[in-house]
């Protein structure tokens, strides 16, 4: 079950507790004539196209590029020109590995945020097992999380 899903059947389970609840101690008083309209429950409605795991590889690497304009770069980050010390660091860290190769696969898109797997390949070590990023829909640019930074550093042996 997806988050918004999970929101949403609390807020109904809430609803209707709080309805049992009113109607029981305001029932047998006999004051109230009419019952409260029910509560809808809150909806995410995203505007931005989900993104394809093509789409994401794109945008990191041009994250990773540390010849690219920085102000661009730093827009594809959660955590926008905070992060681009952190994604330099690792850059530098996957261009001195001889044949080192990553790709991301496997994209959905739940609400406001799309999950994927980076798949890191290491000649004599082959693929090793996904790592798991995430993007968040921040004013319509699909933008890498701030914990994802983070959890690709630590693959890194890179400190956060």
């Amino acid at each position: 079950m997806g988050p918004s899903k999970m929101i949403k059947n609390k807020v109904r389970a809430t609803t209707a507790a709080f309805a049992l609840t009113a109607a029981a101690i305001l029932g047998t008083a006999g004051t109230l004539a009419t019952a409260a309209p029910a509560l809808a429950a809150p909806s995410i409605v995203r505007t931005t196209p989900a993104p394809s795991a093509g789409q994401l590889q794109a945008k990191l690497q041009l994250v990773l590029n540390t010849g690219a304009d920085r102000g661009t770069r730093a827009n594809e980050l959660e955590n926008g020109e905070a992060g681009l010390p952190l994604m330099d660091q690792i850059g530098g860290v996957m261009a001195s590995v001889p044949g080192f190769a990553w790709n991301v696969t496997n994209a959905y898109t739940e609400g406001s945020y799309t999950y994927a797997d980076l798949l890191v390949t290491v000649p004599g070590f082959g693929t090793f097992p996904p790592i798991a990023a995430s993007w968040v829909d921040v004013d319509g640019t699909w933008k890498l999380t701030s914990e994802s930074q983070c959890t690709i550093a630590y693959y890194a042996s890179l400190s956060c």
